[in-house]
């Protein structure tokens, strides 16, 4: 069997990009999948595994590798801009068939989580949120996970192995999802109590860490007639980026 004759330079590319073709083109398997109109889950061809191979050739010779640090997803504001479109409330089932409006969990921070099953940053990020929920018990915030377009059995399956104690919708049509312009999974977005985003983030994020619960707090309805010159206000959080690494993790 011959060798390609790429195959030098693509031993000399970093891990963390051969990594990254290879999670693409065995999607749904990574972080960052983007969605079209008219998209479905689906094995991926031979031909887009060739083109994943060639895009990162490509990158690899044009362009100069990212830090670590900046890939690394970043919990940002919310931008307040006519060009970012309308976010729309809506009513989708959770696991058991009940309607469930978005408007029901109004007058609480929320944290509307996007995801799917077979999504592994996902996985970890719902465990992350298990225990946020865990920790905000007596707190005025919700957690509202999403699942994108899967079957109803395979998400109820998975739950009853990773148990939570906040709702699980299903948009089964990504009707919601389009609607919340949500383009990669996982994605999140942080409501005020008055339901209007404030922060979004795309990527898996640890939400117990100190800075995102600080964050998660100045949202708090209990704070609002708060004029203490200390609390920071949300329009002046830049944007952060909070997911430990692989060396904190092991600590």
């Amino acid at each position: 069997m011959g060798i390609s004759p790429h195959h030098d330079l693509l031993t000399r590319l970093p891990a963390r990009l051969k990594l990254r073709s290879v999670a693409a083109s065995t999607a749904p398997a990574g972080r960052g999948l983007i969605f079209s109109g008219s998209s479905r889950d689906a094995d991926v061809s031979p031909r887009r595994f060739l083109a994943w191979v060639v895009l990162a050739i490509l990158f690899a010779v044009g362009f100069a590798p990212a830090s670590a640090a900046s890939e690394l997803p970043a919990l940002r504001p919310w931008p307040q801009s006519p060009t970012t479109g309308p976010l729309h409330a809506f009513t989708l089932d959770d696991l058991n068939g009940a309607p469930r409006r978005l408007q029901d969990f109004a007058g609480n921070v929320v944290v509307l989580h996007f995801f799917a099953t077979w999504c592994e940053p996902c996985v970890r990020e719902i465990t992350s949120l298990r225990t946020l929920a865990s920790l905000a018990r007596d707190k005025p915030l919700k957690i509202v996970a999403v699942d994108v377009a899967e079957v109803n059995l395979r998400v109820r399956a998975f739950f009853e192995k990773l148990p939570v104690d906040f709702p699980v919708l299903l948009d089964r049509d990504r009707a919601v999802t389009r609607g919340w312009q949500v383009s990669a999974l996982p994605s999140t977005y942080v409501l005020a109590p008055d339901l209007t985003p404030r922060f979004v983030i795309e990527g898996d994020l640890d939400w117990t860490h100190p800075d995102v619960l600080a964050i998660l707090e100045t949202l708090n309805p209990a704070k609002a007639g708060d004029a203490t010159p200390s609390a920071p206000r949300p329009s002046h959080i830049t944007a952060i980026t909070i997911n430990k690494s692989p060396e904190e993790t092991s600590r």
